[in-house]
């Protein structure tokens, strides 16, 4: 009997059609239908309008791709030599699930909201919930005593995986699927694979999770689109008929990618620098986790916690009603000041906006940028509190910050592998990945307006003091 199903129009890929069995076991939940009130950028609306997508239509689009992939291997006799119709379809089936429930376990605020999370208490709970167990059975690495996978993991990730099991159990093994391995395509582990099945049961949650996954090809051409930042120039379906798979070197991209990888490479970069790594868009991000910290300092009990995002499936929404009560009675003056900047998207001054302008001002030439950046980061804290002192402010009016999100960082983008002639290489190997300086993170420093120059000044001369000279430019 031929399954019916669901048609979704999404901005970005068209229609995505989703089996009805799916739809009504997993889509149309509360767990689920919470994502479409958690940002997939938090708060970078705040610099690009239109940055309001969520985790739900992100979700929706990493199945659809992840489909489009599977289908494309399925009529490759390469990958599906050695393996049955059945296997293949239990492969499907369960990266289907995953794919959808990948991101499931996003507190509000995506990652900003992700720093609340107890990390060490997810991996109990996904002990108790027998995960760790299935992962030993198969002999998997541990570090720090737990299964590698579930030790690596990001809290999202964990807490994904717990939802998985405590709140979609038993509706994904009435769709035919295991839920811990589920959880292993989650963490880019299958458990049917470590046990002794086919190589093509590997390959299942490397589309999901591995440097070439359809996650981030997602949330590239997503992100793109939805900022209006047009820095992406991907053909995503030359992408994903370009995926090929070995039993040796597992997920890869064919030599008929070379021309995708490269717009994807360059896309990557550009997205990096000018929406995550944009200097108003990490004070905007900055700024709403600033807000949480301040209110949380204040009470005497956690707002975001694992609990909360199960039991009552608190989201964006949630969070910033919490702030508005908070705010008609501010728990301090930071957090009122805090707000109203928020509200009102009064945004500080950055001491310099690019890696260029960086660089012009910095007591340290271009081989000792790395060195000041570290010393910047490393002393954040003391660094700020010598700067509002100097100049009379309150501290919180002044910031050291980064990128709110590093794994969108471009560096790991040297391990996609490339296949050729029965042999994978990286991007790196082939020569496709450059070492531009401008790529790498910088941290920001962020003072109320009229303060840039002296707040540099102020800066340098402490770096120069507390390294001897050494590297020092003119901060020019």
């Amino acid at each position: 009997m031929t399954t019916s199903t669901r048609r979704i129009k999404d901005p970005v890929h068209g229609y995505i059609e989703l089996d009805e069995p799916l739809v009504e076991a997993l889509v149309d939940t509360p767990a689920f239908q919470r994502l479409r009130h958690v940002r997939q950028l938090s708060g970078t609306h705040l610099v690009y309008p239109g940055a309001t997508h969520t985790r739900f239509e992100h979700s929706l689009g990493v199945y659809h791709l992840g489909s489009r992939v599977f289908e494309s291997l399925r009529d490759q006799p390469y990958f599906t030599d050695g393996a049955s119709a059945g296997e293949l379809d239990e492969i499907e089936r369960t990266l289907a699930c995953a794919c959808l429930l990948h991101d499931i376990g996003h507190p509000p605020l995506s990652h900003l909201g992700e720093r609340h999370l107890d990390g060490a208490a997810l991996r109990r709970r996904l002990d108790a919930l027998g995960l760790v167990d299935r992962f030993e059975a198969v002999d998997a690495p541990t570090v720090g005593g737990w299964p590698k996978p579930v030790a690596r993991a990001n809290p999202h990730e964990l807490l994904s995986c717990v939802t998985a099991l405590a709140t979609f159990g038993d509706a994904l093994e009435g769709l035919g699927v295991d839920p811990a391995e589920v959880c292993g395509y989650v963490l880019g582990w299958s458990l049917a694979y470590e046990a002794g099945a086919s190589w093509q049961y590997g390959v299942g949650p490397e589309v999901l999770h591995s440097p070439v996954d359809v996650d981030r090809l997602d949330y590239m051409v997503r992100d793109d689109h939805m900022t209006g930042a047009d820095v992406l120039n991907v053909d995503t379906g030359r992408m994903i008929a370009a995926y090929t798979a070995h039993p040796d070197a597992g997920l890869a991209l064919s030599e008929q990618a070379l021309s995708a990888v490269g717009n994807y490479l360059e896309g990557r970069v550009s997205l990096y620098q000018w929406v995550t790594q944009h200097h108003k868009s990490v004070y905007a991000n900055v700024l709403l986790q600033r807000l949480l910290d301040e209110l949380e300092r204040a009470r005497a009990a956690p707002l975001v916690t694992a609990d909360a995002v199960l039991d009552e499936g608190i989201d964006d929404y949630w969070l910033f009603e919490r702030f508005r009560e908070a705010a008609a009675d501010p728990p301090s003056e930071a957090f009122r000041d805090l707000y109203r900047r928020f509200r009102s998207r009064d945004f500080a001054e950055s001491c310099w906006k690019h890696r260029l302008g960086y660089g012009d001002v910095i007591a340290a030439d271009a081989a000792e940028q790395g060195a000041y950046s570290r010393w910047l980061v490393g002393n954040d804290t003391r660094l700020e509190r010598l700067l509002a002192e100097r100049f009379g402010l309150p501290e919180h009016e002044v910031w050291i910050e980064r990128s709110y999100v590093p794994e969108y960082e471009p560096a790991e983008l040297r391990d996609i592998p490339l296949a050729h002639n029965g042999r994978t290489q990286s991007v790196a190997e082939h020569g496709l990945y450059g070492g531009r300086e401008f790529e790498r993170a910088i941290p920001f420093v962020y003072v109320p307006e009229g303060y840039t120059d002296a707040a540099v000044d102020a800066l340098n001369e402490r770096f120069s003091a507390e390294h001897g000279g050494a590297g020092a430019g003119d901060g020019n």
